[in-house]
């Protein structure tokens, strides 16, 4: 009798090894936000960094005086990976078609790319909808007790909205909404930055824009007119992101999805602006990138288990006539850097810059 261990653990070494290499088209922003690290189990415990994980501390002591030392600790929430398969298939009379020999890998090779794209893309939507809830940043506060808001909060459903309460603590703005001929975004980024220093003690160095807002910085008089005098280059994500000083970069969200109308709508709000910290360079593979660790503070990761994706030995299918193997991938997208009181704190979100 067949050893039920033994299939379920098998795999197509030829094509996992093209499922793992697949390279992520710059437009997606999945692994970007939540860079991949490696897992050997399928549920644990998140491990989760508060503000003294981020922050510079002073280790010289006095002789005789407490040793200052470092620890890691588990948050009380538990993470459990999502299994995500998808199978393709290939009709008998089309591998017939394209022959024998070499031209039938490459069909197989067609459709686990294939695969992996729409596998990626449907990746790229729960990593969207993870960061997308205003509610789960922290929120602007009374630090000192006296009845008065003095720190701005990570997130705003508008532009407007976060003028406001900036204008109630004192912190500079930009004169406008990013849509108007006014407007200087690179004040409001600055704001943005410093208020996620005061809950992690490090400036975001990534961010991921809307389309519509990448747009309109490329039309921006303010930015026109900084940048005209010290670069002849044309405006594009690298010269924008070193105008924002964002070290590791700009991601340009244009992934599109079906509504349930059938009409194309984006990933990711296309007025949003999303900074945070990550301690990766970026990548577009689906596996880990090199150095890359759990126990690094950064603002999310997505643990994927082990030796996934996988491909699965292909199989016959009599009764259809088709060939037929599954890609396994398991993953979860984990919201690790926290602020001063558990909520995301090495991010600030705006979903519209516009309003």
């Amino acid at each position: 009798m067949m050893n039920l261990r033994d299939t379920y653990a098998s795999v197509d070494p030829i094509l996992t090894t093209l499922a793992q290499g697949y390279m992520l088209p710059e437009t997606n922003i999945a692994n970007f936000i939540a860079p991949v690290v490696d897992t050997p189990t399928r549920a644990g415990r998140t491990l989760r960094f508060g503000k003294e994980a981020f922050a510079v501390i002073d280790y010289r002591r006095a002789y005789g005086t407490n040793i200052p030392y470092v620890q890691s600790r588990f948050d009380s929430d538990p993470y459990a990976l999502e299994q995500e398969v998808i199978a393709w298939e290939l009709p008998e009379e089309v591998i017939e078609n394209a022959g024998e020999g070499p031209a039938q890998v490459d069909l197989r090779a067609i459709e686990t790319r294939n695969a992996m794209s729409r596998l990626m893309n449907a990746y790229e939507v729960t990593v969207a909808d993870s960061i997308g809830n205003t509610a789960n940043y922290e929120q602007a506060g009374d630090c000192n007790g006296d009845g008065a808001l003095d720190n701005l909060g990570l997130a705003y459903d508008s532009w407007t909205l976060y003028k406001a309460d900036a204008d109630v603590v004192g912190a500079p703005t930009g004169p406008a909404k990013w849509d108007d001929a006014q407007a200087n975004p690179i004040t409001d980024v600055l704001t943005w930055k410093r208020a996620v220093a005061n809950h992690i003690g490090i400036r975001p160095n990534s961010a991921v824009v809307g389309s519509a807002v990448f747009d309109r910085l490329l039309t921006c008089e303010a930015i026109l007119d900084r940048i005209q005098f010290t670069t002849a280059d044309s405006i594009d994500t690298d010269v924008i992101a070193r105008y924002f000083g964002l070290e590791r970069g700009i991601r340009v969200a244009e992934g599109r999805k079906l509504d349930d109308c059938g009409n194309l709508v984006p990933v990711f709000p296309e007025n949003a602006v999303l900074l945070f910290y990550s301690p990766l360079s970026a990548s577009d593979s689906v596996m880990p990138a090199g150095g890359a660790s759990a126990a690094t503070p950064a603002f999310a990761y997505t643990y994927q288990l082990t030796g996934t994706p996988a491909v699965r030995p292909e199989y016959y299918i009599r009764e259809r006539r088709v060939v037929r193997a599954e890609i396994t991938v398991e993953r979860a997208v984990n919201i690790t850097g926290l602020g001063s009181n558990g909520k995301y704190g090495s991010g600030f979100y705006c979903a519209d810059v516009f309003a």
